[in-house]
């Protein structure tokens, strides 16, 4: 009886360790070892996120392709941007990380000057002014009155470009052609303006 306790106990340990052990796999979903997926994301533009099963899949940074442009414009309010050819800046706050809850960039004043910089490369570049979106606003108080944030309108936005919570805050540019380019989680400012002037060169 002893001996079937330890064996019970062995063959329970071993069962529970299998569940526990974490799977890698790159961004199509391929098994990979564990040296490559932190490889690719000390040396690359990529994110390891949890995949549902119990392992960590590999995503693109700064992902970039097309869509229907039509649902995105109108949801926010943009159609007249969509008809006279002007692109969709859409800046996306994932609601409050560790990430956007400190450092000396996360205040009302330095938000002002990134909102002045970003209209006027809207307006530079061809685009409406910046639509402001969250997916949840705990910790949005910090940032000032100085623009209106919108709640994304019945996860379109999350359900096409910003699947996970990325930390930090991402964003994305819709041409209207449809042709979109974003980067998930922290980015640099000027990002958004390389994003906008590479859209309106391919078009």
């Amino acid at each position: 009886m002893k001996q079937f306790y330890i064996l019970f106990i062995l063959v329970f340990s071993s069962i529970q360790t299998a569940f526990a052990q974490t799977g890698y796999k790159d961004e199509m979903g391929r098994d990979v070892s564990k040296v490559y997926f932190e490889q690719q994301i000390l040396e690359g533009p990529f994110f390891g996120i949890p995949d549902g099963e119990h392992g960590k899949i590999l995503v693109h940074r700064m992902p970039f392709g097309k869509v229907d442009p039509l649902p995105f414009f109108a949801k926010t309010g943009n159609l007249k941007a969509l008809e006279s050819g002007r692109s969709l800046i859409v800046i996306f706050y994932p609601g409050k990380d560790e990430c956007n809850s400190s450092g000396a960039g996360d205040n009302s004043d330095s938000f002002s000057k990134e909102h002045k910089t970003l209209s006027k490369w809207a307006e530079k570049g061809d685009a409406a002014p910046p639509v402001y979106m969250y997916g949840n606003p705990h910790g949005l108080e910090k940032y000032g009155e100085e623009v209106t944030w919108i709640s994304d309108p019945e996860h379109i936005f999350q359900d096409q470009f910003f699947k996970y919570p990325y930390p930090c805050g991402s964003f994305v540019i819709i041409h209207p052609s449809g042709e979109y380019r974003a980067i998930l989680g922290g980015y640099p400012l000027s990002q958004v303006q390389v994003a906008l002037k590479k859209l309106n060169r391919a078009n």
